[in-house]
């Protein structure tokens, strides 16, 4: 919707009624310190943009016609994670996702059979819809029709993961707030008028819509709980570089064992609050080979 970016604050029921606001240097900060503080990046990894900008980042060489200006400009300026200059290599922060490195986006030195998969889902910029064909029917039967849609211009995905269970955060910088997108759309009442120009969320997405600092504040807790248990550069192949500690995989189960072992490691080395991150890399690294 054209102009939306310059719309005030709206109460959005997703928030319980309260509005948000965005502000491309709140998202900046806020992402640069989510990144330094994730316990399994090296913190030479995380990387600022010159102050200009990243130069390679322009709405030409991206393929972006279709955003707007203010999205260009959040995506020449954003922090990135680069574990080791292989685009292949996926720095885990959350269950099934990694921040989308805009710079490999770029890049025109990457030929078609090199582009990892993400890349080409980002250049394309859409995202497909499960739709329930008809209204009257959500039981066994129903008709699904499968529809492609292009991401509103103001809308910028900040995740990617390597298949279609990949979470993919959608920052949308009409208020900060970011909503996971979902290939397959989930049937719950939508909580937006048609007309409404953040009804995106209720076609294409999860119903749960978070500010961008509560959705870090959620990783981050779990991080601290030591829910979320990263290893450092670590490529896993086919399986992020992330455990996640379930308590209901019980204490005989093999996931069970790892979680501890890993939670013991951490705790060793301070974490959460007097953190030796260099001595629990290398720690961590130490149990992976094993």
């Amino acid at each position: 919707m054209p102009g939306s970016e310059r719309l005030g604050p709206r109460p959005d029921p997703r928030l319980g009624g309260s509005t948000s606001t965005y502000n491309r240097q709140d998202v900046i900060s806020q992402l640069e310190s989510f990144y330094t503080f994730l316990p399994h990046i090296p913190a030479a990894a995380v990387h600022k943009p010159p102050a200009d900008g990243w130069p390679s980042i322009t709405a030409e060489t991206l393929g972006f016609q279709n955003k707007s200006p203010e999205v260009i400009e959040l995506l020449r300026r954003l922090p990135y994670i680069d574990i080791n200059s292989d685009p292949d290599t996926h720095p885990w922060i959350a269950p099934e996702a990694f921040p989308c490195d805009y710079r490999v986006v770029a890049r025109k030195d990457l030929s078609s059979r090199d582009t990892p998969g993400w890349v080409l889902n980002v250049r394309h910029d859409a995202g497909f819809l499960a739709h329930n064909a008809s209204d009257d029917d959500r039981g066994i039967g129903s008709r699904f029709e499968i529809r492609e849609e292009t991401w509103p211009p103001w809308v910028v995905q900040l995740t990617t993961g390597t298949d279609r269970e990949g979470a993919c955060y959608m920052l949308d910088t009409t208020d900060g707030t970011v909503t996971m997108y979902c290939v397959s759309k989930y049937l719950y009442d939508p909580t937006y008028a048609k007309d409404d120009p953040r009804a995106w969320r209720d076609r294409m997405c999860d119903f749960e819509t978070r500010t961008l600092a509560n959705q870090l504040n959620e990783w981050r807790r779990q991080y601290c709980d030591m829910i979320l248990l990263g290893l450092p550069n670590v490529d896993r192949g086919d399986y992020p570089s992330l455990f996640v500690r379930r308590e209901g995989d019980g204490s005989e189960s093999f996931e069970w064992q790892e979680t501890e072992e890993l939670r013991s490691i951490y705790r060793e080395h301070g974490w959460p609050d007097n953190y030796d991150k260099e001595r629990c890399h290398r720690a961590l690294e130490k149990w992976w080979r094993k």
